[in-house]
């Protein structure tokens, strides 16, 4: 079970009393970009591992196949 919250979920949460509106608005905006940039890379290593394991399944069935 995933009880993650998103970063922008814990930026709220703080008291932030100290902080004007604005800049807990790009705090905000900055974790949300960060958090997409994440996503980006763990998506993009997931697709790389799912195409060299392809290749690597083809390639081991075309050497069989010459055996």
């Amino acid at each position: 079970m995933n009880n993650s919250k998103s970063v922008s979920e814990l930026i709220n949460n703080v008291n932030a009393a100290y902080l004007s509106d604005a800049d807990v608005r790009i705090a905000i905006a900055r974790a949300e970009r960060a958090e997409f940039i994440v996503a980006t890379f763990a998506a993009a290593g997931k697709a790389i591992k799912s195409v060299v394991a392809k290749i690597k399944t083809s390639l081991v069935s075309s050497s069989a196949q010459h055996a």
